[in-house]
């Protein structure tokens, strides 16, 4: 089965500013995005060389869209 889900930054953190958001899709799981997932999707979107590691989990509203 495959699951999307919206991932929305809560806080500026470095290059992440609030409000930007990305969905990721994911197939044959239902475990969220992790912050590796998440950089790549950004970078993806936005253009940005963002570092997983301003991707803290705690950093994003995760939400499952189905």
């Amino acid at each position: 089965m495959a699951y999307l889900w919206k991932v929305t930054a809560k806080r500026n953190n470095g290059k992440v500013t609030k409000g930007m958001s990305v969905e990721i899709y994911k197939k044959g799981t239902n475990a969220k995005p992790n912050m590796e997932e998440i950089a790549d999707a950004l970078n993806d979107k936005y253009n940005e060389n963002i570092p997983k590691s301003a991707c803290g989990l705690s950093n994003f509203d995760i939400e499952l869209i189905k």
